[in-house]
């Protein structure tokens, strides 16, 4: 193992974690080369390679960090009308919204913008909403809104920036209107590869097979993935073989030797007619290689595999034996050269833990049969990655070892071979031959999936359960799966179950309780919505659930449920919706899917919230902590509005009151104060209706009397929330607000009738690229 290289791994992530750059970034990469110099006149020493690989390493990052910031959208150019030329550079991800609206997400490499003061960004996420077809390769002409790269920031949830940073996205926007400038002919170089693998996939989508399989197909050939919708992620997620979708180094190596038994034959060939050709073999399986890491577009998991199986064939070539952990190593550094930012996905960290592990196994287990090899590798690398999903999925699949015992051969030697031959197939013209060998791979899926999935519908928490899993308790679980495979270590193998405890136990017990005196309120960063959060000790409150598509994504899948399950909540006491709107009540069966729900309260209009029991003032109970809860509004009039029909909800923490009032506007707000007068007194306040100019009135401010006041909306929304009428408003009362959009989740802490403790997310995971 060469320690520089370790040295230059350790240094390029350590930078990505930093909470900012050095002000003076070349004074500082200045210091880390003479650092890194004299490190190398030591190179004798171990410490000093170590030392030289770090200061190596942080030069890559802060130039990489730099170059990255000084890219994004300007400031001032948020949502400002742009005109952009520029160039579709990837397959665009089609989705049909409310109405019939078709929606196209893709990545576009920007080659000019009509505003000079904006020019910066090279790549932005866009989403079209027109009907004419995006593809690869054209180059378009939009009117746009652009935004920063900005992503929710939620404790236990997907961190979209991190992903944003890592992919390279300088700006994301809306499409309103476009044309095709240039349409690059069928042999054209530019997005030639991604218009292949876009035509593969449209091939594949037409084909009469079930859509969940089709999607599944699409993935494992060209890396597509927008065939797979929540349900297909889930069902897969509960029996732990949603890695199977991406094209991971074990699809590499299959297609590898494919390449190397063909050289192999060839290379017979040869011999008999006198040609030495030592190298086809080799050259072969790493061309193969290649051209399927093409198809799927580059991803982390083929990068790595390319680089591992380029270093055995160079070193083969050159009479050379290489190690398998060096060439490891060599990978995890080629591919953090190429993006230092790629260790901030779960991806980078799934894939080279894996093979880690893997080649740990392969060091213990020489001379044993090669069918007690393969169930032993099986079983441990199940164990292996229990906890890693834990950490990064906040749950894991009881079955996995099952269900993986029959799809990897499955997939990997029936499935994918199948598939790429009509893949190659297709590419070679023969439609026929391709389609055939399309629904041979598609075959057993077809007969599989629906079985699959009735069980889950019967069995769901004896397949899959979440884990409330922290970093100690991590580590701990991984240690003991390492000691299992020591041989002829007993003793610690004994104690590998006892290291797996922490991790385990919560499956039975949920996370270690706190006094239920302890209260702690977390506003969720929901975007342009609404999703409050009371617990106190093994009781929780939901108020509202966020936006999204009910039919489709919506904010309790992305947010709202991971973070209940992280915080080991298995059930709702209450779940309160305010009123029908999408930004609060979205996620609503998503929700009640994912968990008990004992109390369900709803406000707004009769049956546009399927389910519970309409909010009526007056309406309160209380937890044994001794939180009390009351309904303020409404009283049951007909003829209210969707908004000031809202759910108003009173929370009496031991004398510390919260006010959650929904989207109440300024007439609902004034009559409220008329009927409940001193008793709307409160200490904190959610501003109504995302602080819309229609509601946060004086009148209610001079009632209230809040001490702390929490806007959630959404990052540069188009309804332009928080109003700047309702900010000077606030700021005449002395009022400074907390608002989601710029702190991320917000969590405040009540014992004893006195707020202890205010955290902020964003402040909490602060990086320079966020």
């Amino acid at each position: 193992m060469q320690p520089w290289l370790a040295g230059l791994i350790g240094g390029i992530i350590w930078v990505s974690q930093w909470r900012s750059l050095p002000e003076r970034p070349a004074l500082c990469c200045a210091g880390l080369v003479t650092i890194a110099a004299v490190a190398l006149l030591c190179g004798r020493y171990r410490a000093g390679r170590v030392c030289a690989g770090i200061a190596l390493g942080c030069v890559l990052g802060v130039v990489h960090g730099v170059n990255t910031l000084q890219h994004r959208l300007p400031v001032e150019c948020v949502r400002q009308p742009l005109t952009l030329w520029g160039t579709v550079a990837s397959l665009p991800r089609v989705s049909t919204l409310r109405e019939g609206v078709i929606r196209q997400r893709f990545e576009f490499d920007l080659r000019a913008v009509q505003a000079v003061h904006c020019v910066g960004p090279r790549r932005v996420l866009l989403s079209y909403y027109g009907e004419q077809p995006v593809v690869p390769g054209q180059r378009w002409r939009f009117e746009a809104r652009l935004k920063r790269p900005w992503g929710l920031a939620n404790p236990g949830a997907f961190n979209l920036q991190a992903w944003y940073a890592q992919t390279g996205i300088d700006a994301v926007g809306n499409a309103s209107a476009g044309r095709v400038e240039y349409q690059p002919p069928a042999h054209a170089r530019a997005g030639l590869r991604d218009r292949t693998r876009l035509a593969i996939s449209e091939r594949i989508a037409r084909l009469p097979l079930a859509p969940a399989v089709t999607a599944i197909l699409r993935a494992v050939t060209v890396a597509d993935k927008s065939g797979i919708d929540n349900r297909l992620w889930s069902l897969l997620q509960h029996y732990g073989i949603n890695h199977l979708l991406v094209i991971s180094g074990l699809h590499v190596s299959l297609v590898a030797g494919a390449g190397y038994l063909a050289g192999r034959t060839a290379l017979r060939l040869f011999l008999l007619a006198g040609w030495r050709a030592s190298w086809l073999p080799g050259a072969l399986a790493l061309l193969c290689a290649g051209c399927y890491a093409a198809l799927a577009g580059f991803s982390l998991a083929t990068l790595r595999a390319l680089c591992m199986l380029a270093c055995f064939v160079l070193a083969a070539l050159a009479g050379r034996r290489s190690g398998s952990a060096n060439n490891l190593l060599l990978a995890a550094a080629v591919v953090l050269v190429l993006n230092p930012l790629a260790a901030l996905g779960s991806g980078f960290w799934l894939s080279f833990l894996a093979v880690a592990a893997l080649l740990w196994l392969s060091h213990w287990q020489r001379g044993t049969s090669l069918a007690r090899r393969l169930l032993f590798t099986h079983l441990f690398m199940s164990l292996v990655m229990l906890p890693l999903g834990a950490w990064w999925f906040g749950g894991a699949s009881l079955v996995a070892a099952l269900a993986n015992l029959v799809m990897i051969p499955l997939v990997g030697l029936v499935v994918v071979p199948l598939a790429l031959l009509g893949v190659t197939c297709s590419l070679l013209g023969w439609s026929s031959a391709a389609a055939a060998l399309w629904h041979l791979a598609g075959w057993p899926l077809q007969h599989l999936l629906p079985g699959a999935a009735e069980l889950a519908h019967r069995y769901s928490p004896w397949l899959y359960h979440s884990i409330a899993a922290s970093l100690p308790a991590v580590l701990l679980a991984l240690l003991g799966v390492t000691l299992l495979a020591l041989p002829g270590r007993r003793a610690l193998a004994a104690a590998a179950p006892l290291l797996l405890l922490p991790l385990l136990l919560p499956l039975q017990a949920g996370v270690v309780r706190e006094a239920d005196r302890v209260t702690r309120i977390t506003v969720l960063d929901v975007g342009q919505g609404t999703a409050v959060v009371l617990r106190a000790g093994s009781r929780a409150l939901l108020y509202d659930t966020g936006g999204g598509d009910p039919e489709g994504v919506t904010m309790a899948h992305w947010v709202i449920v991971p973070y209940l399950r992280a915080q080991g909540v298995r059930s709702l006491d209450t779940l309160v919706v305010s009123h029908p709107d999408r930004d609060h009540s979205a996620g609503t069966a998503t929700v009640r899917r994912a968990m008990a729900v004992h109390r369900f309260l709803r406000g707004g209009a009769e049956g546009r919230v399927a389910g519970g029991h309409p909010c009526r003032a007056g309406q309160s109970w209380r937890w044994p902590g001794g939180q009390t809860f009351r309904v303020l509004s409404p009283a049951g009039e007909a003829g209210l509005s969707s908004n000031n029909g809202s759910c108003v909800l009173q929370v009496d923490i031991d004398g510390y009151r919260l006010l959650l009032p929904g989207d109440i506007e300024a007439q609902r707000e004034r009559l409220l104060v008329r009927r409940w007068g001193a008793a709307l007194r409160s200490d904190w306040l959610l501003l109504a209706h995302h602080g819309s100019a229609t509601s946060t009135t004086q009148t209610l401010l001079k009632t209230v009397r809040p001490d702390t006041v929490v806007i959630s909306h959404g990052y540069a929304n188009r309804f332009g929330h928080p109003h700047p009428d309702v900010l000077q408003t606030l700021r005449r009362n002395g009022l400074a607000p907390l608002a989601t959009a710029e702190l991320g989740a917000l969590e405040f802490e009540v014992v004893a009738g006195r707020l202890v403790a205010v955290e902020a997310q964003r402040h909490r995971q602060r990086r320079y690229w966020m």
